[in-house]
């Protein structure tokens, strides 16, 4: 029976070992909240023969696909992938990127002949090993039609939609001079903007004092608690169509080892970037208008 027992445990080893995941492969990778994006592209070029070894091609948007080598192996029914920082594409890094060195920890399964591998993914900054990235899932195809059925069952639990802002139903509306959470919201300056879906980007432009905000989209939260560092954090925004004027609050959960909260923010309107500097404590909240003109320019 002992010996039995060995060659059924050898069998189901040798099956998961045996499994052959050479080729290109396609998918999504997301990010916890506080990180730069909450969903990226992500391709996987693999080779395999005794160990694992390709390229990686991470992206969001339009921009240029980070490319780093990779190496990894099997090991009892996971795929340990790592990418290396002495492989990375320094041409490929968009700007305003920190790139992160990532590892991945995947399984692979095959439903209705669709394969996939699916796990998560850790990593370090690029500039900083020190710097931990905020990890999140990883969800990957043989093919691009796999992929879409895979995203439409895990539609509510991919992406991350505390980053979003959706637009409701009915007509908010939106009391600008209410005082907001026992704070005055203070007008800091008021930009046209031409395109509905937007990008907010928050950063620390003085010395880091654990300053953290939270940022709302006509009252409604976009993102709670943001750490503010010299690593970007990138919210995505959806301006309801049926409305011109938009506000956007940023309060001060805290205000850090240095009052008051301070912070840089770079909205992207398509083509175009403000930079706006950003103050605010206890008292005030800083107010950013945004007035939506589309086919204006």
């Amino acid at each position: 029976m002992k010996w039995l027992s060995c060659i059924l445990l050898s069998l189901l080893v040798s099956n998961v070992f045996s499994q052959e995941i050479s080729g290109k492969w396609y998918g999504k990778l997301t990010q916890g909240p506080g990180g730069y994006n909450n969903l990226y592209d992500l391709e996987l070029n693999l080779n395999q023969k005794k160990n694992i070894w390709g390229e990686s091609f991470a992206s969001y948007g339009n921009a240029n696909k980070v490319r780093v080598g990779l190496s990894g192996q099997l090991a009892g029914d996971r795929i340990l992938l790592s990418e290396n920082i002495e492989l990375i594409r320094e041409d490929t890094v968009p700007w305003g990127w920190i790139a992160c060195i990532k590892k991945f920890n995947l399984t692979y399964r095959k439903e209705n002949n669709l394969e996939y591998l699916e796990g998560t993914w850790t990593g370090v900054s690029k500039d900083n090993p020190k710097d931990t990235c905020i990890p999140g899932r990883v969800i990957l195809s043989r093919s691009l039609s796999g992929l879409n059925i895979l995203l439409t069952e895990l539609k509510d639990s991919v992406i991350n939609t505390q980053q979003i802002a959706y637009q409701t139903k009915e007509l908010p509306v939106i009391n600008f001079t209410e005082k907001f959470q026992n704070t005055i919201p203070k007008k800091v300056t008021e930009i046209n903007v031409y395109q509905q879906d937007l990008q907010i980007m928050l950063l620390d432009y003085m010395k880091i004092d654990n300053d953290t905000v939270s940022v709302y989209l006509n009252r409604d939260i976009l993102l709670k608690n943001i750490k503010i560092t010299k690593r970007p954090t990138t919210i995505n925004l959806k301006l309801d169509p049926r409305i011109e004027l938009h506000e956007v609050l940023l309060y001060a959960e805290n205000l850090g080892l240095v009052p008051p909260n301070t912070s840089e923010l770079i909205l992207i309107d398509g083509e175009n970037k403000h930079r706006i500097m950003i103050v605010s404590d206890k008292e005030k909240t800083a107010a950013l208008y945004l007035r939506y003109k589309p086919g204006v320019k």
